[in-house]
């Protein structure tokens, strides 16, 4: 094993240098983010480390938006460990030079109120869902909250972004209104605003842009190896990623097509074995699927296996799954490798007492194997619905196990689409792909959890001559230092917004208006809001891009 091998897989991360390469085009099916490509045919080709034959475990790299800055930074503006980003302004799909735009936001700290919250609530919630009685779950919940409920009070702040159009033709203006705002896709359902005009909601289109930060290492160096999520933690990073238009343009297109793409697909059910007993030597009974395949001409995606083995030097590659016991709720799924280019040979499975390598031994299990030939379209879509399924519920549960609708937010159709470009931006359908991603197992290819920019869509008619008020309600989490970091922004939380970054309208005056209902001490701002004075309503300069606002509970002061 080289060095690099050795050293990636004592950071429970594996390394290669697989390539897909690009065969020939065609025009796209629906939505590309930036970056994505459009196939009709891969040409895959798969260079793992030569000589590495390692059997590795799930990889524990995290996302990190650490900038490694605490405090304020020479202009005043506080860096933040994790930065939330921006609360961006109001954009037209094109630009018209009929309209013009007056805006007003409110920074309102209701949210910071302490509210509490009963068992009783918490309990109809969830048995909405009908899964529970609701006498069950009560009866569960006051056990967990024997004084009846929790006191809960949040950092979140709440905005209003009112804004009146005025349209100085004497043409009715029908217009494509735009609300760009920061969210990973499964928190859609907390950060997605609401849009209405003059006072009726509208009907809007969600539209996710792409990924919008990059990769690092795990110490944290970007020119290394591609392992953890980097995500944005500046305004100005949100600056270059939208200032351009191409970002917007993304998210306003068309996903990938993969129908063009041959694969073989090998599906297995049914697997065998004995139970778990670590008394017999059985603690977590595993079956290796091991197979031959020219690196060079061949990519392998896989659902379900969580350990891998990858001999580039010998021809040969392995994954493996432990085998599911009876009581685990997904026993019965199906495991997949998907495989691009030439197919593999020579394929055989083998039980053993551990997913582990060296010292394990040999045992009885089995597993029925269907090979066929697809497309990759049709492939990826059977897994996806697997990976949709799984997600959904699990992005449905908060922190005590409640539910909202994250599907109501999230439709397959979405799910697969953005899957699909985020595997051919930095997956193994990318001619660069994330050492992240390079074991080819499309439950870690995590696109949900990574923040991007969203566009929220709706059709507004100004008449002639006249305005329509346009307003966005959005619940915006705050930018903060990791708890016990020790910095100067201990208890300190942030918000900022930016004034016309990738916006299409033109200006005649921007308003802020803090509601600051007695919750906060201001550490840090350029606002100019002065709540003991009673100056909690400011105009804001249209030549400064950016405003910020960094603040303390008022009992942390006391």
């Amino acid at each position: 094993m080289s060095d690099k091998s050795e050293r990636i897989f004592q950071s429970l991360s594996d390394i290669s240098d697989q390539k897909v390469d690009e065969a020939a085009r065609r025009p796209a099916g629906k939505r590309p983010a930036p970056r994505w490509r459009r196939w009709t045919a891969l040409a895959a080709c798969l260079c793992l480390v030569a000589g590495a034959a390692v059997w590795y475990l799930p990889r524990m790299g995290g996302s990190s938006s650490n900038n490694g800055l605490g405090g304020s930074g020479a202009d005043g503006v506080t860096n933040f460990m994790s930065y939330a980003g921006p609360v961006f302004p109001l954009t037209l799909a094109e630009e018209n030079g009929a309209v013009t735009a007056q805006r007003e936001i409110t920074l309102d700290f209701q949210p910071w109120v302490p509210r509490w919250i009963s068992n009783e609530e918490m309990a109809a919630e969830e048995a909405a869902w009908g899964e529970e009685s609701y006498d069950k779950i009560l009866s569960d919940l006051r056990e967990s909250f024997p004084d009846g409920g929790y006191s809960s009070r949040s950092t979140d702040l709440l905005i209003r972004d009112r804004y009146v159009l005025t349209n100085h033709s004497d043409q009715e203006q029908r217009v494509q209104v735009l609300y760009p705002f920061v969210s990973s896709l499964r928190d859609l359902t907390k950060r997605m605003p609401t849009l209405s005009a003059d006072g009726e909601e509208l009907e809007t289109v969600l539209h996710p842009g792409g990924y919008s930060g990059g990769f690092q290492d795990t110490e944290g160096q970007t020119d290394g190896e591609r392992l953890n999520l980097r995500g944005l933690d500046s305004w100005e990073a949100y600056r270059d990623l939208l200032s351009d238009g191409s970002y917007l343009e993304g998210a306003l297109g068309d996903y990938p097509d993969l129908t063009g793409v041959p694969v073989t697909v090998y599906r297995f059910t049914d697997p065998w074995g004995p139970e778990q007993d670590e008394k017999a030597d059985l603690p977590n009974p595993t079956l290796r699927v091991e197979f031959e395949l020219d690196y060079d001409r061949t990519t392998v995606l896989s659902y379900g296996f969580h350990g891998g083995f990858y001999d580039r030097e010998a021809g040969i590659m392995g994954q493996s799954f432990s085998i599911p016991q009876e009581w685990e709720r997904d026993h019965d799924r199906p495991y997949y490798l998907i495989v691009l280019g030439d197919d593999v040979a020579n394929m055989t499975t083998q039980g053993y007492n551990t997913g582990g390598w060296d010292t394990d031994k040999k045992i009885e299990a089995g597993v029925d194997i269907q090979r066929y030939e697809s497309d990759l379209d049709t492939a990826l879509r059977e897994v996806a619905a697997l990976l949709y399924e799984t997600d959904m519920e699990r992005w449905s549960k908060d922190l005590w196990g409640l539910r909202h609708p994250a599907q109501a937010t999230v439709d397959f159709e979405m799910y697969y689409g953005l899957l699909c470009g985020y595997l051919m931006s930095y997956g193994l359908l990318s001619e660069d792909p994330a050492e992240r991603y390079e074991t080819g197992w499309l439950e870690e290819v995590d696109f949900e959890v990574a923040d991007r920019v969203c566009y929220l869509e709706g059709e507004v008619t100004i008449p002639a001559g006249g305005t329509v008020e346009v307003t966005a309600q959005l619940v915006k989490n705050a930018s903060f230092d990791f708890y016990c970091a020790h910095t100067e922004n201990e208890g300190v939380y942030g918000y900022d917004l930016v004034t016309r970054l990738g916006s299409a309208l033109t200006f005649t005056g921007q308003s802020a208006v803090l509601e600051d209902r007695e919750q906060i001490k201001i550490v840090r701002q350029n606002f100019g809001f002065e709540p003991e004075s009673g100056i909690r309503t400011v105009e804001l300069n249209p030549e400064e891009e950016h405003y910020y606002l960094a603040v303390r509970r008022v009992e942390t002061e006391e």
